[in-house]
């Protein structure tokens, strides 16, 4: 017997104990899944406590779509392409400009991403007026005014779109995209913190006002850091947490809109339970709804004062995914006001005892 219970228990015993520890383990796991968490579940407990206190069943809240921006490839405005890009260098020779050109002639500079199109067009602002004046100005064998009308047409043409180039390489991109996304695709910028992505688009901003005032200067590197902290910013991520907060009070809202007439009765604990939920939205859920919608414009508003800063360049297709998410955020921040009011029309019916 000793010998048959060594060759038989402890053989079943760890088959059978990783199986039920794994099964017990995915429950638990699974399980927070089923419960709201995080910044919303506050408000899914007001929906019950409301729901109770109006004897009314809670609706199933409908989670609002996230706002997702469109392609950076469909935001791009068209920029052509110049007749400096094709110049032949050797008529260059001895103008700083001469190696920004040969940039342009480049596989890198022809199929160059937004941001460094930029950064290309700038340096050319920056360096051809000196090799201008010296076509212009030169000994007779430096002399090519044809060549000093090219380079000055262009030069003018590069300063007229500096708006549009500076939109492409920011509200337009990839990076500020990243910025507004619910959630980062997988692979995606990772997310650099709210503060960081702030002080980034913030920075932006100041350099978009001294460019488009006529100081040229930029930082290749710098440029380019500072894009990859907005994408990992969060401003999408936070208007889609205040949207599911206002989700819940929608349901409410419908648990009040089908209470019925009269909400209180004769029953004075449902009266009082009623007219308790006013004071807790306003002690409760009312503070939660500000701190999200704080959140939100406190990482939004330096995106915001660079689209109003490019305002009369944003194309189309920005500017109407742009009057969307302006919309709804209109709607959310007026969302916890007009609840509070049929909450008050609720109190407002139930006798006073």
């Amino acid at each position: 017997m000793r010998q048959r219970r060594h060759n038989t228990q402890p053989d079943a015993r760890p088959k059978a104990r990783p199986i039920a520890r794994f099964f017990c383990c995915a429950a638990l796991a699974l399980l927070p899944a089923c419960q709201p968490q995080g910044l919303d579940a506050p408000f899914s407990d007001y929906v019950g406590k409301l729901g109770r206190a109006l004897a009314v069943a809670a609706p199933e809240k409908e989670a609002s779509v996230a706002l997702t921006p469109p392609l950076a490839t469909a935001l791009q405005l068209d920029i052509p392409a110049s007749p400096v890009d094709s110049l032949d260098l050797l008529l260059l020779s001895g103008c700083a400009v001469q190696a920004n050109i040969g940039k342009r002639q480049t596989s890198l500079g022809r199929f160059a991403k937004p941001s460094q199109r930029l950064l290309l067009e700038l340096e050319y602002l920056r360096l051809a007026p000196a090799c201008i004046s010296r076509l212009r100005n030169g000994n007779s064998n430096g002399n090519n005014p044809a060549l000093a009308d090219v380079l000055e047409n262009a030069w003018r043409e590069k300063q007229a779109q500096l708006p549009a180039l500076l939109y492409n390489a920011t509200l337009g991109s990839d990076e500020y995209r990243a910025f507004w996304l619910a959630m980062p695709a997988p692979g995606d910028y990772p997310r650099s913190g709210r503060d960081i992505a702030a002080a980034a688009m913030s920075a932006i901003n100041d350099q978009t006002r001294r460019l488009l005032s006529g100081d040229y200067r930029a930082d290749n590197r710098d440029f380019e850091l500072l894009l990859g902290e907005v994408a990992g910013g969060d401003g999408g991520a936070q208007l889609q947490h205040w949207t599911q907060q206002i989700d819940w009070l929608a349901a409410a809202d419908l648990m009040l809109a089908h209470a019925g007439e009269p909400w209180c009765s004769g029953d004075s604990r449902r009266a009082e339970g009623q007219r308790s939920m006013a004071s807790y939205f306003s002690d409760t859920i009312q503070p939660l709804a500000t701190q999200s919608r704080r959140r939100y414009q406190r990482v939004a508003a330096p995106a915001l004062a660079l689209e109003a800063q490019l305002d009369a360049t944003l194309p189309p297709h920005y500017r109407h995914w742009m009057e969307d998410r302006n919309q709804r955020v209109a709607t959310l921040a007026q969302a916890p006001a007009q609840h509070l009011e049929l909450l008050k029309r609720l109190q407002v019916s139930c006798p006073q005892d």
